[in-house]
């Protein structure tokens, strides 16, 4: 409530744990759209949603609006928002209004406008895991990451023994046994060295990079399979058509 008027907003109280906050947001083009957002209070947590839905849909996993209706502002385990005073309300009411700004160019453009989003579901845990995973190996994976570039294959080794493949666009960038979760040829020349060094690191000898390198290929097969799981969980629920791509749709 103290916090609002910065944004331009008011929040009523209707008890001590939820209020109705109005909150016009204001886009580049100058035009406002009014919100009128449900708040509820658990702990040091707020969740937000649109009291009745009118310029969102009451789900969309592809607009990061959950089944009842709340937002999908972040995930708790990379980031915090919890709301103990004033400051950390303004740090939660900036990502509120971030998120409805992105609404509206979602609306325009049939998807969510950005890369910067969480998976779906429990896929979100292994989204981040990866993150790190590719970050520890250097800007390119982690760009690549981000960039969609990054995808995992499975075959089988002549002694039916599986094994993942990191692709990296169109081409083949290592490989490592599921089993025992180990890169094959710990030989070759670690992801990380830039080219034209006389004397290139090995991937075994390069300090933690083999064990990045398998916890980047573990992380997406996850990511991938939780991703599968959630379209599973929510088949049946019906689409709101609003994005060209939605797991929603048959």
């Amino acid at each position: 409530a103290q916090a609002a008027p910065q944004f331009g907003g008011s929040l009523s109280l209707k008890s001590p744990s939820s209020g109705i906050l109005d909150l016009p947001i204001k886009l580049v083009s100058g035009r406002k759209i009014p919100y009128t957002l449900r708040l509820d209070q658990s702990g040091a947590r707020v969740s937000a949603r649109e009291e009745t839905p009118k310029n969102l849909p009451s789900f969309c996993p592809e607009r990061h609006i959950n089944p009842d209706g709340t937002f999908c502002l972040y995930f708790p385990g990379a980031t915090q928002l919890d709301v103990v005073d004033e400051a950390t309300a303004t740090v939660w009411l900036e990502a509120v209004y971030k998120y409805l700004k992105l609404q509206d160019r979602a609306r325009t453009k049939r998807a969510w406008p950005n890369s910067e989003h969480w998976a779906h579901g429990s896929a979100a845990q292994h989204q981040a895991k990866a993150q790190a995973a590719a970050s520890a190996l250097g800007p390119r994976f982690s760009e690549a990451l981000a960039d969609g570039l990054l995808s995992i294959k499975e075959r089988r080794s002549r002694n039916k023994r599986r094994i993942l493949d990191l692709w990296f666009g169109g081409s083949l960038l290592y490989s490592m046994w599921e089993a025992t979760q180990k890169v094959l040829r710990q030989k070759q020349r670690c992801f990380c060295d830039p080219p034209g060094l006389k004397t290139p690191k090995r991937l075994r000898r390069c300090g933690e990079h083999a064990k990045h390198a398998s916890a980047l290929v573990i992380s997406l097969r996850d990511w991938k399979k939780e991703e599968a799981a959630f379209k599973t969980q929510v088949a049946g629920m019906k689409c709101c058509g609003t994005c060209d791509a939605c797991p929603l749709q048959p």
